[in-house]
């Protein structure tokens, strides 16, 4: 193994908070002289950035580290650490059954990363912060900004909370400056990050505010935000999104479940009906909008009429995308507590919601057929000759590359679909 020299490697696991995070970090081994590989079993050090909103996740995690820690006894410089949310929930258990571990860090103790790397790896590393001020690039012309970390909320099911901390936001002040730099480095399409982004407050700024400050001071610029709990979401963050055509119409609202009563044993804190009054208004609003959400099936005390209230509420909204996954209890929250449905039962439900949801996926996208809409080309596409490029409502379409690259908006026409995207052609003036 004494060609892994120099080299590290960065496996992230979750959400998108958690992709910026990783993104930081590498360029901070870059800036401290390390070649990145995606391969962990040809790196001197290897990072695992880690999420635990559900067991699967952990399961997976827990799998890699007993691959890869077997190989430090080979090659006694790799160097394996674990950072992210696990940590801070299971931090006991990986001290007590991998010892072998170099170091954890939870969330809260990130930015002290540059000394715990320089102690384990005697090199000579930059502040989290130098490199989190600097461009954060999904790719050349994309960039996420968090603009908000933790949460307030206290759902019975979610960890969150408990390992990311209490809800902090950043000054607007300071977000619009490091767009302002984002898009002086030709970025076209910046994503605004939190946890429940809606609640943004700074004394007197609320979200809707920060949209509209960063709407006008760069019209030119495709602005999107993700996540939004639907208790918070002021009508004027719909107003706002209405009025500004550089902010794009889409809206990732989680609804979790469409049953008030299992809403409540969840404390999301509303009803099946206020969610419908919500996205009534977003689609009355917004023209073209289009709607993600979360959804869970099998959360304890669900019945079988609870869940076909789920499926009853997915066809009313008609969802442009979900995320869907069934109930993994998550240690020392509330509704790990309460009696558990069977996991076949949970795992049947989820099959039959994804099936309900690509058919109505294929349904609403048949009926886009034959508009033209505004894309951003993103990246070359899996069938030769195509790009994948991005609709202003987020959804993807593909088209013929020839003559495009990425970072260029295009108008496309619609011709075709499946269940998960479009194909179309180029409309040249």
């Amino acid at each position: 193994m004494s060609g892994l020299r120099n080299s590290a490697c960065i496996i992230n696991y979750g959400c998108q908070m958690n992709e910026y995070e990783s993104r930081v970090v590498q360029r901070m081994l870059e800036g401290a002289g390390y070649e990145m590989t995606k391969d962990p079993d040809q790196a001197e050090l290897v990072l695992l950035n880690t999420c635990t909103v559900r067991d699967n996740a952990d399961q997976k995690i827990f799998n890699r580290l007993q691959n890869l820690l077997p190989q430090k006894r080979k090659f006694r410089q790799k160097k394996v650490g674990v950072l992210g949310c696990m940590v801070e929930a299971q931090k006991e258990r990986l001290q007590r059954e991998m010892p072998d571990i170099d170091f954890l860090l939870s969330p809260m103790e990130l930015k002290g990363i540059a000394n715990v790397l320089a102690e384990v790896t005697s090199r000579d590393f930059d502040s989290y912060e130098a490199y989190e001020l600097k461009e954060y690039h999904q790719t050349r012309f994309q960039a996420f900004m968090p603009i908000q970390t933790g949460c307030n909320f206290n759902c019975s099911y979610c960890i969150v909370p408990s390992v990311k901390g209490r809800e902090v936001n950043h000054s607007p002040d300071s977000i619009v400056a490091k767009i302002g730099k984002q898009v002086q480095s030709g970025v076209k399409e910046v994503t605004l990050l939190g946890q429940t982004i809606n609640s943004y407050r700074w004394e007197g700024v609320r979200f809707a505010d920060l949209l509209q400050r960063v709407s006008e001071e760069f019209p030119n610029t495709w602005i999107r935000f993700l996540t939004s709990h639907p208790v918070l979401f002021d009508e004027r963050i719909i107003d706002v999104v209405a009025s500004y055509q550089n902010l794009t119409p889409f809206f990732h609202i989680p609804a979790q479940s469409g049953s008030s009563k299992v809403l409540k044993s969840m404390k999301r804190g509303y009803t099946r009906e206020s969610y419908l009054d919500l996205v009534g208004k977003m689609r009355a609003k917004v023209p073209g909008v289009a709607l993600s959400t979360d959804m869970i099936c099998g959360f304890p005390d669900e019945s079988s009429e609870d869940f076909e209230e789920s499926l009853s509420l997915m066809e009313e909204v008609r969802f442009e995308t979900a995320f869907m996954f069934y109930y993994s209890e998550r240690k020392d929250t509330p509704a790990a507590g309460k009696e558990q449905i069977p996991l076949d039962v949970r795992k049947e439900r989820l099959a039959r919601m994804i099936e309900h949801q690509m058919e109505i996926q294929k349904d609403v996208y048949s009926k886009k057929l034959g508009e033209t809409v505004l894309a951003l080309v993103e990246t070359s596409g899996k069938q030769a000759g195509t790009v994948k490029c991005k609709m202003a409502c987020g959804l993807p379409v593909f088209v013929p590359s020839e003559g495009l690259e990425e970072g260029d908006f295009v108008q496309v026409k619609l011709r075709s679909c499946t269940s998960h995207s479009f194909q179309g052609e180029v409309i040249h003036d």
